[in-house]
């Protein structure tokens, strides 16, 4: 076997490889003792069909079977001879067909990995916000219990924000109605901010039987093409107004909140613990978000194509299986795959320079991911499964893939958690309500 390689691009070769005659001949002869052995032909006894017979006869499968040794030949020269790191399965071409006593010529073309020298995380200034879960905190939380657990009752009264309205719809385009702008008896919580901008506070105001016309504009980035930026018209009506009634504060409503012992002052602790662990995750979001955007303008290379394509599918397929889980289905909205896969390519983008730099961070400074790591992490994920935990940890040790991708994740903390050490870090207090909006 001769092999040249050609640098195409900066991480594309295209590797051509000869093989003599001499080969050939050696592997047709040895493909035709395996077929001689397994196919029987009338009138020949089992094994003893002439060579020439069973070569003719089988011309394109022996073909085939030598083409597919010699791409796999091809694939171990390109592993252990070259050292090539490819980024995707290569595209082989014979130049000619396969022929007895003939040189054949075969070209591999692929993309490999680029070389990373990660830079730019060593010494990183990074803020770091910090703040203090006061009583004021608490008792905002608690207050969104109450929410959560009021009632809604019919009233004889005009719409205010915060209030249900039993409404029926009708959309118009262009004095047309236009598909999936037609409700009756849909329950539409006003200031809720799940219809178009503009719509819910045209409807303040409006009384139990009252008709009214409301005038919108579809947002320009609306996710059914067809409506975006267009003025639209619904005719509205409403059967009901619904007031909310909020609970009292004290232990029925902590026991509503799910609190089996322990009353009101239970359930003020729980919160209290539970806006501190939101606070510790979004100032670790933050920190990393920070080192993850200094690691991106510190290095710049060239990405193999055929890597991001791949992370573009897949999060195409979690956004599909997910849509399918809400009944959502976004060629209803106009969206198609090219769109869709648009959408996702910069967020693809990152996510496989980010690791192609986590993994050379890791290379540089000799960290390594252990078993014990990885178990911990797999009960940590397992632990917010609740009684599934054990179904949760079966399932994620059951496929490689999913395993990579818990190991991928140790290596990620790992590497900030090295990044965060040697960093300088300025800390700045603000109020929760900040960390957790702006966040």
């Amino acid at each position: 076997m001769e092999v040249t390689v050609e640098e195409t691009g900066a991480l594309e070769r295209v590797i051509t490889v000869r093989v003599g005659a001499e080969k050939i001949n050696q592997m047709l002869d040895l493909e035709l003792q395996n077929l001689s052995s397994r196919v029987k032909l009338p009138g020949f006894r089992p094994g003893k069909t002439p060579r020439k017979h069973l070569e003719t006869r089988f011309k394109d499968h022996l073909a085939q079977a030598v083409m597919e040794r010699l791409a796999q030949d091809g694939m171990n020269k390109i592993r252990k001879d070259l050292g090539l790191r490819l980024a995707g399965e290569p595209e082989f071409r014979f130049e000619q067909p396969i022929h007895r006593d003939q040189d054949l010529v075969f070209t591999l073309t692929v993309q490999i990995m680029p070389e990373v020298q990660a830079e730019g995380y060593q010494g990183m200034t990074l803020n770091r916000p910090t703040v203090e879960v006061t009583d004021d905190d608490v008792n905002a939380a608690l207050e969104q219990v109450r929410v959560h657990h009021a009632q809604f009752e019919p009233a004889e009264k005009e719409a205010a924000t915060g209030d249900q309205l039993v409404l029926n719809f009708k959309g118009y385009v262009d004095d047309e109605p236009f598909q999936g702008g037609e409700a009756e008896g849909y329950v539409l919580e006003l200031g809720s901010g799940r219809f178009i901008p503009g719509f819910e506070d045209q409807l303040i105001g409006i009384k139990t039987g009252e008709e009214r016309d409301v005038k919108v504009t579809f947002p320009e980035a609306y996710a059914a093409p067809h409506l975006a930026g267009k003025e639209a018209l619904f005719r509205c009506s409403v059967s009901e107004i619904r007031c909310r009634v909020l609970p009292e504060i004290n232990d029925e409503l902590a026991t509503k909140a799910g609190i089996q012992e322990g009353g009101l002052e239970k359930l003020q602790e729980s919160l209290r613990e539970n806006l501190t662990r939101r606070v510790q995750a979004e100032i670790k979001k933050r920190l990393q978000r920070q080192i993850h955007d200094t690691l991106i303008a510190a290095n710049t290379f060239e990405l193999p194509s055929k890597i991001v394509e791949r992370e573009v599918n897949a999060m195409m397929e979690q956004f599909k299986e997910d849509s399918r889980e809400r009944g959502y289905n976004p060629s209803d909205h106009g969206l198609n795959d090219a769109m869709l896969a648009d959408s996702f390519r910069d967020t693809a983008n990152r996510r496989v320079r980010l690791g192609l730099l986590i993994a050379a961070i890791a290379k540089q400074e000799n960290l390594e991911v252990d078993d014990a790591k990885v178990d911990a992490r797999i009960e940590t994920l397992a632990a917010t499964y609740g009684a599934q935990a054990r179904e949760f940890k079966q399932w994620a040790r059951a496929d490689e893939n999913r395993m990579d991708g818990i190991r991928g994740g140790v290596l990620e903390e790992m590497v900030n958690d090295w990044i965060l050490e040697k960093a300088a870090i300025t800390d700045e207090t603000i109020a929760l309500d900040a960390l957790l909006v702006e966040g």
